[in-house]
């Protein structure tokens, strides 16, 4: 498909609806899919401007009372937290004053929060609060201990300093500074985010990976590695030669490629063991740049401690 066949198909669709059409009005009355969005224009807003049909929301126009209202309205009809595309598919609005004023869609739910706690609004949305509520909870981190050495004795060295047991216990202490961090900290996360690596190498791209695109169904992809979104831009890769961007920060607007942001993935599971990896069961690949990645981190977490604990009874010794 040309971008030319693409901006014909938007124009209709406009002329069709008498309005400009929301991306799940154009999902539902052409062939176009957000994929092919960002291939050809980079963002569905850049999109409509090259169609000559201007934005579907100014930073500025739409107070927080506006937001809030559209938000909390399309979390009740979907009895859910909504994603960005399901978001985008029941309302007027697009995610963009939301990121403008949370600077990340996985922020949005505390933010309304905060907001009908400030202005008292609880009691009109009691379904949603519980809804941020049961989300907020399910991402509290439980507390966990550090696993035992099981690599066998290590001798105590003299010319360094003792440290005491870490109280949150992760596999990479520090945010990574380079992209071989990137490397590192994606390789402790990937099965539980649900990748299947294949294959890493020096030339681009950096990575070939499994995912589960539906039940029992799994597709090839390539991912590329950046410390920061657009250093894909400065490095000068072809995006028709990748699919997906593992970054530590996200800060490509309108990047026209699925992007995982390991910031926001680690804010989202501080205290899941690496030592897990590999033991959880396969899941879906989660939405790119949305909060249902980590919806069911609690359980998992749970589940697995229940299994470790077994496995240190049947470790102990007899009488």
């Amino acid at each position: 498909m040309t971008k030319e066949e693409a901006l014909t198909m938007i124009r209709e669709a406009a002329e069709k609806l008498g309005h400009t059409p929301s991306f799940g009005q154009l999902e539902q009355m052409t062939p176009l899919r957000r994929r092919a969005i960002r291939r050809l224009f980079g963002s569905y807003t850049w999109a409509l401007q090259e169609a000559g049909l201007g934005y579907r929301y100014n930073a500025n126009l739409y107070s927080t009372d506006d937001l809030f209202a559209e938000w909390a309205m399309v979390a009740r009809k979907l009895n859910k937290i909504p994603s960005i595309k399901e978001f985008e598919e029941l309302s007027k609005f697009t995610e963009g004053p939301y990121r403008r004023r949370f600077r990340h869609w996985s922020n949005v739910p505390r933010g309304m929060a905060d907001y009908a706690r400030k202005h008292a609004v609880e009691s009109e949305w009691p379904d949603v609060m519980a809804m941020i509520r049961e989300r907020e909870d399910g991402r509290a981190a439980p507390l966990v201990k550090w696993p035992v050495n099981k690599v066998g004795p290590v001798p105590m060295r003299r010319d360094r300093p003792v440290y005491g047991p870490a109280m949150a216990p992760s596999a990479f202490m520090h945010e990574p500074i380079n992209e071989m961090g990137v490397v590192f900290l994606f390789g402790t996360q990937a099965a539980r985010l649900g990748f299947i690596v294949t294959h890493v190498q020096a030339e681009f791209p950096d990575c070939e990976a499994f995912v589960e695109v539906a039940p029992k169904r799994l597709q090839r992809i390539l991912i590329e590695f950046e410390l920061e979104s657009r250093n894909f831009l400065k490095h000068d890769h072809r995006v028709d030669e990748c699919d997906m961007i593992v970054c530590w920060e996200h800060n490509w607007p309108g990047c026209p490629l699925e992007v995982v942001e390991l910031k926001s993935v680690m804010a989202n599971a501080s205290a899941e063991l690496d030592r897990e990896i590999g033991k959880v069961k396969s899941r879906n690949l989660p939405l790119i740049n949305t909060d249902d990645a980590d919806r069911k981190s609690g359980d998992q977490v749970i589940e697995n401690q229940e299994g470790l604990s077994r496995m240190e009874a049947d470790e102990k010794p007899g009488p």
